[in-house]
């Protein structure tokens, strides 16, 4: 193999891992709670489980009151819907099966992008596995 196919093949391996780090998504957590403000039939239009969807507000508060200051998104909501599965309204089962009621509280982060292209915030639940298997039940 000569030089040229040497240097080439190390370019490529460099290239490659240069692009992968870039695309690697990091986020800034905000620890806190995230309090169930409402639960209402979703809307038929909307991204929803086939049986009994239901729209599931929260409003996330942060353990330190003064962190707010520090969002790096500081127009996003703290108000948010609660979805499974990657933006699916969940069904009642679902909430039936958590819990799910008006004024619970869940362990949750505000998720803030700081590196990378992903998803700029994001609600993390430490209590609440928001990819079941069977959530549309």
């Amino acid at each position: 193999m000569g030089h040229k196919n040497i240097i080439l093949i190390l370019l490529y391996f460099i290239l490659i891992s240069c692009n992968k780090n870039s695309k690697e998504c990091k986020y800034i957590a905000y620890e806190g709670k995230a309090i169930i403000i409402s639960i209402e039939i979703a809307p038929a239009n909307e991204n929803n489980c086939d049986s009994n969807p239901r729209k599931v507000l929260f409003a996330f508060i942060a353990d330190d009151s003064t962190v707010r200051n520090n969002y790096v998104f500081k127009n996003w909501s703290d108000t948010s819907v609660l979805t499974i599965n990657s933006g699916i309204n969940p069904s009642q089962h679902f909430i039936d099966s958590l819990d799910i009621t008006l004024g619970k509280e869940f362990s949750c982060s505000r998720q803030e992008l700081i590196q990378g292209t992903c998803t700029p915030v994001y609600f993390r639940f430490s209590d609440i596995n928001l990819n079941p298997e069977n959530g549309c039940r």
